[in-house]
Order: structure tokens, then sequence, then C-alpha cells
């Protein structure tokens, strides 16, 4: 395990195999997928998600990351980046009993002055769907700015954009 970075209540590292199954019940998955592949099992969606993961963070440097929460090591969600053409694409999801603390902002934060700092970005996108409150609340207190709508295949998004301070 490699710990990117830190916060005061929470540590944001590379995944684990042990982080398989919360990670399945993260995603919505039921433990014993519809094909009968337990989310511990080579196969199964969650496994197959944070290969995916492990490639891009071995091809890039950075990918999505686990955040545990420091008091327990609970894998409570996750926050990083993904390619999204010629733009990087910050993504984050948590367990629904972790929302409302702070903890995501605080994990989003620290990814993107991880992105700024460390990995040298310029700027960083995030999507999402125009009435998701939340996760507007979480980018415009981020200091991300909506930068436009568009029209995917089966829905609108709305697209936000923060630059680097440097």
């Amino acid at each position: 395990m490699l710990i990117v970075t830190d916060t005061p209540r929470l540590i944001v590292r590379t995944w684990q195999l042990a982080d398989v199954s919360a990670f399945s019940t993260l995603l919505g998955h039921d433990p014993v997928a519809s094909s009968g592949i337990a989310a511990t099992e080579p196969g199964s969606i969650a496994e197959t998600e944070l290969w995916r993961y492990q490639a891009e963070l071995d091809k890039r440097g950075w990918s999505r990351w686990a955040v545990a929460y420091k008091e327990t090591n609970q894998l409570i969600g996750y926050c990083g980046f993904t390619p999204y053409g010629k733009h990087i694409e910050m993504s984050w999801r948590f367990m629904p009993e972790f929302r409302g603390q702070g903890l995501v902002l605080e994990a989003v934060e620290a990814v993107t002055q991880f992105g700024f700092n460390q990995l040298g970005m310029e700027e960083i996108i995030s999507y999402t769907a125009p009435n998701n409150e939340f996760a507007q609340g979480v980018m415009e207190q981020l200091g991300m700015v909506l930068d436009r709508f568009e029209g995917w295949s089966t829905c609108t998004v709305a697209r936000y954009r923060i630059q680097s301070p440097i």
C-alpha cells in the first residue's frame, strides 16, 4: 500500500486486494454478481475496475485511489483522476453514511492539490448531473466553475473545471 496523500481524517492510498468487497458495496453491487461470481473472485466487476485503476496508475502515475477513514482504516470511498480525451477528469464516490460530514470535500481538496502540486496538472474537470446539488456544492466549494453543459447519449451533464493556481 502506498499513501498518496492524507488529511486530518483521511488516507488517500493505492488499492489493496482486501478492498474488493467494500469497493463492490460502494459501487452498489451485490457481493455476488448476477454471474454468480463473488465480489472477491477474479472477474468480478469490482476487481475488474480495480485492475483498470492499477493499469492507469502504472501507465500515468495517477488514477482513482482508495479513500480510507483514518480512525478505522475502513474503505469509505474513492477519489482520483481518469483521462477524458485531452482532459483530466476528477471523480469521487463515497459510502452514503460518510457523506454530510465534510469528508468528501476534504478528500477532493487533497486530491486536487496533489494533482496540481505533485503531478503538475494545469486543469481538472469534473462532470455531474445538472440536478445533483451535492456534487455541485462540492465542486463550487473546491473553487470549480461551471464551464458548460454537454449532451451525452442519454442525458445532459454539467461540466465544471478548475485551473492550477500556479
